[in-house]
């Protein structure tokens, strides 16, 4: 039987010593896996004075006791260690996990030792050296500790997946909604009457070359947003032009009441987002901006670059609020948050302003460049 000695330090609940950010559902399994796996290894240890069936001495109790917490204390730092290793890049986290756990298993077992040798002189007056209990009792806490990197990191892996499959179900729901979101507004009667009877207009006031070019708008919309598949991501350019293409339309009913400002870093053009992202928003600053004002109003896109993300900003000047319509505008953006989140999770959100200057949305979504990923490939 090894025994180690609990100080203060190791008595510390698992949830002082595992890193912030673990959520309370690895929180339980980790604490479950360290407890069943030390109960296990006391029964092990004990398995021969288990089966003489005698009756535990108090000092020996308290061994097992100190042995157990003392496993919880160690295994808990291993746990937080092989969480922060997640971070890590991918060719340095099984190093990184092998050699803490042979850290905390030479840590362990120096510790039982000193606690064997004290123990030993307090019972039987007489001890090996520290050294010699080091090496024999080292094996076991190799292959506990070992067996529980394996485990942890297992679960982990297996947790993973499964948030990956939860997160794209998710994502596969929001593209479909929006999709059946996008069909309504195509057959939408009331865009599809705005829009034809200002093509009406225009050619009873004989520019038939404009109604030609806006009939020409509206055609390529209704194809576009039928072919895009909304379960995937296209280029920033590809988003600007579809979102081009709708205020093309709009910009014959309101004339010179819209005002469209573009604004894109050439390098930026490549950056993959969701498709039809900024479709919502853009109708938005349509519907309740511009329509109910008689002055003109700036509807701006803008793409910059922010410490590696892709920041997307939609403002427009008009003086609507977030609550502007009950069921319109909120729910639009409660879209596109929604659908940001399915994409990339907590890599991806959305800031909503709203003053006497204008209406703001920030989108910050992670920048992938559709070049280098198709190089990666």
């Amino acid at each position: 039987m090894i025994v180690t000695q609990a100080n203060s330090v190791m008595f510390a609940p698992m949830r002082d010593i595992l890193p912030p950010g673990m959520r309370s559902r690895e929180l339980w399994i980790a604490a479950g896996l360290t407890i069943f796996l030390w109960l296990v290894a006391l029964v092990l240890w004990s398995a021969e004075d288990i089966v003489e069936g005698g009756p535990f001495p108090a000092p020996y109790k308290v061994l097992l006791a100190e042995t157990f917490f003392c496993g919880l204390a160690f295994s808990a730092v291993l746990a937080g260690i092989i969480w922060m290793c997640r971070r890590a890049p991918r060719r340095l986290r099984v190093p990184l996990i092998v050699a803490s756990a042979l850290a905390i298993a030479l840590a362990h077992g120096f510790v039982d030792a000193w606690q064997v040798r004290t123990y030993a002189l307090e019972v039987a007056h007489r001890s090996p050296a520290v050294s010699e209990l080091f090496n024999r009792g080292l094996m076991p806490f190799v292959f506990i500790y070992g067996f529980y990197a394996t485990a942890w990191g297992l679960t982990l892996s297996d947790m993973a997946v499964r948030d990956t499959q939860r997160r794209l179900a998710e994502a596969n729901e929001a593209a479909h909604h929006a999709q059946l979101a996008a069909l309504r507004f195509q057959l939408n009667p009331h865009f599809l009457f705005n829009t034809l009877n200002a093509i009406s207009s225009l050619i009873v006031t004989g520019r038939n070359a404009q109604a030609e070019r806006v009939t020409m708008k509206l055609a390529d919309f209704l194809r576009l947003s039928l072919e895009t598949d909304p379960q995937e991501e296209i280029t920033l350019d590809e988003e600007f032009a579809n979102a081009q293409s709708y205020l093309d339309i709009e910009s014959a009913r309101f004339g010179d009441r819209l005002h469209v400002e573009f604004d894109c870093p050439a390098a930026l053009l490549d950056a993959m987002v969701p498709s039809f992202l900024l479709q919502p928003l853009v109708e938005n600053a349509v519907k309740y901006a511009v329509a109910p004002s008689r002055d003109c109003i700036t509807l701006a896109l803008r793409a910059r670059e922010i410490d590696g993300s892709l920041e997307l900003v939609v403002q427009d000047g008009g003086k609507h609020a977030l609550d502007a319509k009950p069921g319109g505008l909120g729910v639009g953006l409660a879209n596109v948050r929604k659908r940001i989140s399915a994409f990339y999770g907590e890599r991806g959100r959305m800031d909503v302003r709203a003053n006497e200057h204008g209406f703001t949305v920030h989108l910050v979504l992670p920048l992938r460049i559709h070049s280098l990923l198709r190089a990666a490939e």
